[in-house]
């Protein structure tokens, strides 16, 4: 079995769609349940590295190890539960290829070797981005798509900037020939390196303040694609970025401006969430606040910090899903995001579902945010960084208001209209608040992956 069926099983499922366009929801389901247990496969053999091609510079190297072999798991299960979402939906040959296409870029992106093979997948997971965006076919969806591809083209231009000074100085593309020549190149080159990495990534990845614009995005997306920007497309680009600082190996200095930045991301976004009055976009800013906890998180290089933060990676990506896919549903019913539609709206099971999201999100006992959030700070308590748990605590507050006040709309007498949920999206709904409440009570396991990735981060190098 080789990793590349990872990434070309979707994409090619992508390009046979006209073959099955009247069976396309089942075989998405079938497709990401085949790349499940493709991906499970390799669990035995890691760390694993495939050079595919001629021998080359632009040859493309694949490098599974615990790290990127979890995000990409992760990933496909995302991409299942969004699938089995949409049974109930009638075949759509549009999101069906694209959807495909984003999940072979994110798989390429954190499997990927080769910063040059990254900087492909980067570009195929932001065409995939602007066609989701636009998928609505409103003037809406049209002009943020058109901002996203602006945004994007200038991430683009300032990752192929530090590809070219990395291979004029270094002559190399692979991952583990630039980690061990880094250090060898002048200071200037490796600052703008570094820079040119994270404007690059960072707009991407949604951290502050490159994240001026994907408010606005979220917004003029469908609450589908917002799924899938908030829980599988943000995360790899965050994977990617910081898998590379620690290959590299950058000096602490770096690292301190990163933790400034993820506190600065984390409190922008969480107090401007206070003042919307659309759903879509306080989800959107709560995204962008538990990114800047991530980077945070990530940038200490601590490795009980670190499982925590890879522990979150993934109870937010799932709680994020099933909060974007219930109100693609309140969306798809009263055709609009405001926060009046919690006033509006009568179904216990909704209700229940934004309840289990929102206290996961917030780190309320007994979900599975508890535990991520827990073990971060406890994590920051080890090392004496009680400046940081306290901002955390302290805007987590802020972040519980406007969660709450969406919850207590549900008690404002005003007419409420029934909402009839087919039986197949409240099964894959129900299933992901039930794991989010199992991984509260039952966390050992995914704690015990999670600090093995942790420590797959740590080795740098050692990795590729």
């Amino acid at each position: 079995m080789s990793l590349v069926y990872l990434v070309v099983l979707p994409l090619l499922a992508s390009f046979l769609t006209p073959l099955f366009k009247n069976y396309l929801k089942y075989i998405s389901v079938i497709l990401n349940l085949a790349l499940l247990y493709t991906v499970f496969s390799f669990y035995g053999s890691l760390p694993l590295v495939e050079n595919i091609g001629f021998d080359s510079s632009l040859s493309i190297s694949f490098v599974a190890t615990s790290g990127s072999l979890f995000f990409a798991t992760l990933f496909i299960v995302v991409s299942l539960l969004f699938s089995l979402y949409n049974l109930a939906n009638q075949n759509n040959k549009a999101i069906f290829i694209v959807t495909n296409m984003l999940l072979a870029s994110v798989i390429g992106l954190v499997l990927s070797g080769d910063i040059f093979n990254i900087y492909i997948f980067f570009e195929l997971a932001s065409i995939s981005a602007y066609i989701l965006t636009s998928l609505n076919k409103d003037k809406k969806a049209y002009s943020a798509a058109i901002r996203y591809m602006i945004i994007g083209g200038v991430a683009s231009i300032f990752l192929l900037l530090a590809i070219v000074l990395i291979y004029l100085n270094i002559g190399s593309l692979r991952l583990e020939t630039i980690a061990l020549n880094f250090n060898t190149i002048d200071l200037k080159i490796q600052f703008l390196v570094l820079l040119s990495l994270f404007i690059g990534f960072g707009i991407k990845a949604e951290i502050s303040p490159l994240n001026f614009w994907v408010v606005d995005i979220y917004s003029g997306s469908s609450s589908k694609a917002a799924a899938l920007f908030s829980s599988i497309l943000s995360k790899s680009y965050i994977f990617v970025f910081f898998n590379i600082a620690y290959i590299l190996n950058i000096e602490p200095i770096y690292f301190n401006f990163l933790v400034f930045i993820g506190v600065l991301s984390f409190v922008v976004a969480e107090i401007s969430a206070l003042s919307c009055q659309e759903t879509k976009r306080i989800f959107a800013y709560s995204t962008l606040g538990q990114i800047g906890i991530l980077f945070l998180a990530f940038s200490y290089g601590d490795i009980d910090i670190l499982t925590g933060a890879i522990f979150l990676v993934a109870i937010h990506s799932i709680s994020k899903l099933m909060l974007f896919l219930s109100l693609d549903i309140l969306e798809n019913h009263f055709g609009s995001t405001s926060i009046d539609i919690f006033k509006k709206f009568n179904s216990l099971f909704l209700t229940t579902i934004f309840a289990i999201g929102f206290l996961s999100l917030l780190g309320i006992p007994p979900f599975g945010g508890f535990i991520a959030k827990l073990t971060i700070l406890k994590g920051f308590a080890s090392i004496e960084q009680y400046s940081i748990i306290a901002i955390i605590l302290i805007i987590s507050v802020v972040e519980a208001v406007y969660f709450f006040r969406l919850l207590g709309y549900r008690y404002e007498n005003q007419a409420k209209e029934d909402i009839k949920i087919p039986l197949v999206q409240k099964l894959s709904l129900g299933f992901i608040a039930i794991t989010i409440f199992y991984l509260g009570v039952y966390p050992d396991w995914l704690l015990d992956i999670s600090h093995f990735v942790a420590s797959s981060f740590l080795k740098g190098v050692a990795n590729v």
